[in-house]
């Protein structure tokens, strides 16, 4: 078989003039050369453009948004009064400053409430619980609140094991709904985010040519070509955000 191929091999070369061959030569360089610049620029522009996103979402973006995204989950499940909902959030699942927890990386903050939401069971506290928990009874509560307080029988720990159970089970369902909202927020807010901040790379790296990303008007290849560039840039940026965030977070 590799006798074959060799031949036919040594067959196409010999058939082949000096002067195609040089030019089929060239050809090939033509297409490495671009090939690797392609690639090596589109690598370069989504890894600037994935740690300008990720600094804009440290500095002011990703907290606001979370506030304001987990607000409004609250209102859709009616929790209700809505500003001290928000206030018992932030004293139970943040440290220091409450409001610093919605500036974590939405995995990182659904993990903080996950801990806040068993030590709260643990402890008979409940105001937390109340909003992730909210079709639990509120005498199930009650009675995780008074757990500490009273000389139960095996009985009644049974029974207080159930309610516990109970309660974790609809916690956590409340936790996977905001985490699955908060999810899907950020899988479209970071591509059209990233797309943004590519484009505007580009724009700013053509401004001394004298050239507009956004100007259609003379419609030249080369134009066409940065555009695509930096489209593939701005689809791959949030992947390799994601890594960088996954190493710089990681324990």
């Amino acid at each position: 078989m590799h006798t074959l191929l060799y031949s036919g091999l040594l067959t196409l070369i010999a058939g082949v003039s000096d002067t195609d061959f040089e030019i089929y030569k060239k050809i090939i360089e033509r297409l490495h050369n671009s090939t690797w610049y392609v690639a090596s620029t589109i690598l370069m522009q989504s890894i600037l453009t994935a740690i300008l996103t990720e600094a804009a979402y440290n500095l002011f973006i990703r907290s606001s948004v979370q506030r304001f995204w987990i607000k409004g989950w609250m209102k859709r499940r009616n929790l209700t009064p809505i500003k001290q909902r928000m206030i018992v959030f932030q004293s139970s699942v943040g440290i220091g400053n409450g409001s610093n927890i919605y500036s974590l990386p939405y995995q990182q903050l659904c993990g903080q409430i996950a801990n806040a939401l068993r030590n709260q069971l643990e402890s008979g506290e409940s105001d937390l619980l109340e909003i992730f928990a909210d079709n639990v009874p509120p005498e199930n509560l009650e009675r995780l609140k008074n757990q500490n307080f009273q000389n139960l029988s095996n009985e009644e720990q049974n029974d207080l094991s159930i309610i516990k159970e109970q309660v974790l089970n609809q916690a956590e369902k409340g936790l996977d709904d905001l985490q699955i909202t908060l999810a899907k927020l950020w899988l479209r807010l970071d591509l059209y985010f990233s797309f943004l901040i590519a484009f505007l790379i580009l724009e700013l790296l053509l401004t001394p040519a004298n050239k507009s990303v956004f100007n259609w008007s003379d419609g030249s290849e080369n134009e066409i070509i940065a555009l695509l560039v930096s489209a593939i840039s701005g689809f791959l940026a949030p992947t390799i955000r994601n890594l960088f965030v996954n190493i710089l977070y990681k324990k």
